[in-house]
């Protein structure tokens, strides 16, 4: 039997990569780090029958198998999530640990899923000890789910036994602890040390990003061509709260919150852009009329194909009709109908998913990291040493797509009569003009 976690830079098998693996048999720890000794997974894994995960069914190993279709899995997999559902225990695996009166040491409490992907982000920026932190996460991980285990399996046998009668509850036996550090190794790199197992990370040159800003630029802008300008908006429902927007000119990105309609289309066209990229729904599923929900055209949903899509994908979007996106809706339609009607080209994005495609970031991991990442993307600007919304640094990253969408490299998701949803493409063209 094997207890198996894995770390990810994102929640989608689509665009997303594996970054740590972690292996428990009960008595040794094997961490496996992308870039460096993952490719011992397959090995490692067949030497057990049983496989054990938390929430595996739907994440870890549906995963797995995108990422390294040929990985052959244990032929048992037990996914503990389902079994502490029947004992009552439900939500996530810190949230049952916790009612179960566990206590992770304080560096692996402080870190969840998103952090998690930050922590990635940092460390392949040189952060050694972010890979660290992520290791420490990863390895609680994967003990407390052999203990969790025994607590299960020995509290359904006594109720078993006990005719199903409610007995006191038992006590959680105190998972394995393994060391986890990081030393240097004079000539050689830096050795990460988990329990007995040893990872010598060699020295390297930090990776270049697949494809930076400057490279779109060069695709777009020509000899003797002027300076792309593009607007990125964040929209919000309500003129009530401040509409993020971005002025995207070359790579100097400038930023705002405005509130009104009007405020935003003085600001966009001021500049006179040549894309206007608008982080809302600027249509709605084929059949129907209106946004209402009293309407009889409510019985062709609320679903467009691009959100479908993106579900498919692993990324998380919310439909444009549902009642809570419906004013976000009809105020993107507008604005849009709007700049069209003033000869401006207005196209639809979603910085989340942009995010996820350029492997930075959300803003509910980290504003700061969100920030850097665009920076690393080769984005300048007062955003970097004055504090900024995260309203307008998801404005910056909608006006990047605009970028990606004047250089060619996007795709179009959904039915063009629904108002297509445009994310970056990164595709080996592009590789090959950045050279």
């Amino acid at each position: 039997m094997v207890f198996l976690d894995i770390e990810t830079t994102g929640l989608s098998s689509y665009y997303d990569e594996i970054t740590v693996v972690g292996l428990y048999d009960g008595q040794r720890v094997e961490t496996l780090i992308a870039g460096h000794n993952l490719k011992k997974l397959p090995e490692l894994l067949s030497r057990y029958d049983i496989v054990v995960t938390f929430n595996g069914t739907l994440f870890d190993l549906p995963f797995l198998k995108i990422k390294l279709p040929s990985l052959k899995l244990p032929p048992i997999h037990l996914d503990l999530r389902y079994l502490l559902k029947r004992l009552g225990y439900s939500g996530g695996l810190k949230a049952i640990e916790h009612r179960l009166g566990m206590r992770r040491n304080e560096q692996a409490q402080a870190i969840n899923g998103y952090i998690a992907t930050v922590l990635w982000s940092r460390y392949k920026r040189g952060d050694i000890s972010a890979l660290e932190q992520l290791v420490h996460y990863n390895v609680a991980d994967v003990t407390n789910l052999h203990s969790l285990l025994r607590f299960a399996s020995q509290q359904l046998m006594a109720n078993l036994m006990d005719g199903n009668k409610t007995r006191p509850r038992l006590k959680v036996e105190r998972p394995k602890k393994f060391a986890v550090e990081v030393n240097r190794v004079r000539g050689a790199g830096v050795q990460l040390v988990v329990g007995e197992n040893r990872i010598l990370l060699k020295s390297r040159k930090l990776e270049r990003a697949p494809i930076a800003l400057g490279d779109l630029l060069r695709i777009i802008q020509k000899p003797g061509d002027k300076v792309p300008v593009v607007v990125g908006v964040d929209l919000r429902a309500s003129e009530i709260r401040p509409t993020g927007l971005a002025i995207l000119e070359g790579d100097l990105a400038t930023t705002c919150l405005v509130k009104t309609d009007q405020q935003i289309i003085d600001e966009t066209i001021r500049c006179n852009p040549d894309v206007i990229s608008i982080d809302s729904p600027l249509g709605i599923p084929i059949g129907r009329c209106c946004t209402r929900d009293t309407c009889h055209c409510r019985s062709k949903g609320i679903l467009r194909e691009a959100e479908r899509i993106l579900w498919r994908r692993g990324v998380k979007v919310f439909p444009c009709l549902l009642p809570s996106m419906q004013k976000l809706t009809e105020r993107g339609m507008r604005l849009a109908d709007e700049f069209r009607r003033r000869g401006y080209h207005v196209i639809e994005s979603y910085p989340g998913a942009a995010q996820d495609i350029m492997r930075i970031p959300r803003k509910g991991s980290s504003l700061a990291e969100l920030a850097q990442g665009l920076v690393n993307f080769g984005i300048k600007g007062q955003f970097i040493a004055e504090p900024c919304s995260h309203d307008e640094l998801d404005a910056i990253t909608s006006a990047v797509v605009a970028h990606f969408y004047l250089a060619g490299e996007y795709e179009g998701l959904g039915d063009e009569r629904e108002a297509q949803l445009i994310v970056p493409k990164i595709t080996n063209s592009m590789l090959l003009d950045s050279k």
